[in-house]
């Protein structure tokens, strides 16, 4: 798909807002970004994003929507999805069943640092990028391969392997990404927030894995 122009721009900017707002979700909530939400303002992007792609892929923002509108106050919302948060990727009597980490998905039971997290740390080092502001997570966390994500498509990186923005969406986040999705659909009957966000995630690196749709 090759959108002409300014529409194009239009779209690729709103790829990279996406990108930007998925950060958001996922390093957990905050009172700014859930005042926006109750406004209607904080998804807009993904709608210019659904319109000029596959309107089907639509019903997980929809749904997301219907989901912000039953709360009265953005305060009230904060509080649900900060209990959420914590319940879903910090701390669960029962065990974290979908992580923020991509070593966790290597295998069954892998614990966190592993070889993904050594090779996200190698990403940064040869685009000569520092960790320093982020060195309470580990670097396959989910927001900063999102972050890093963000500046291949930024900086128009391309290439044969997967330090292409297409090629490390495609390669690395979306197979566990997708698992994470997953799992979420299963831990989340009570808070569909994160489950929706994830939805709207998969989607969208579906899309930057396919090269022509940024072109």
């Amino acid at each position: 798909m090759v959108i002409e122009n300014s529409e194009n721009q239009k779209f690729n900017t709103a790829v990279l807002d996406g990108i930007q707002i998925m950060c958001r979700v996922f390093w957990g909530p905050d009172i700014e970004s859930c005042r926006n939400m109750i406004k209607g303002d904080f998804f807009k992007p993904f709608e210019i994003i659904f319109i000029k792609s596959d309107k089907n892929s639509a019903n997980p923002l929809d749904n997301m929507n219907s989901m912000i509108k039953t709360f009265d106050s953005f305060q009230s919302l904060f509080e649900h999805l900060n209990e959420c948060y914590v319940r879903l990727f910090i701390n669960n009597d029962e065990g974290i069943a979908s992580p923020l980490y991509e070593s966790c998905y290597e295998f069954e039971n892998a614990p966190m640092m592993g070889e993904a997290a050594l090779k996200m740390k190698k990403r940064f080092a040869s685009k000569g990028l520092s960790m320093e502001n982020r060195i309470h997570e580990p670097p396959d966390h989910l927001a900063v391969e999102l972050e890093y994500l963000f500046f291949l498509l930024q900086d128009g990186c391309v290439g044969p392997d997967d330090n292409s923005a297409a090629l490390f969406a495609a390669k690395t986040m979306l197979p566990w990404v997708m698992v994470f999705n997953q799992r979420l659909k299963i831990a989340t009957e009570d808070c569909r927030f994160y489950f929706f966000a994830s939805e709207i995630l998969v989607w969208l690196l579906r899309l930057i894995s396919n090269k022509e749709a940024l072109d």
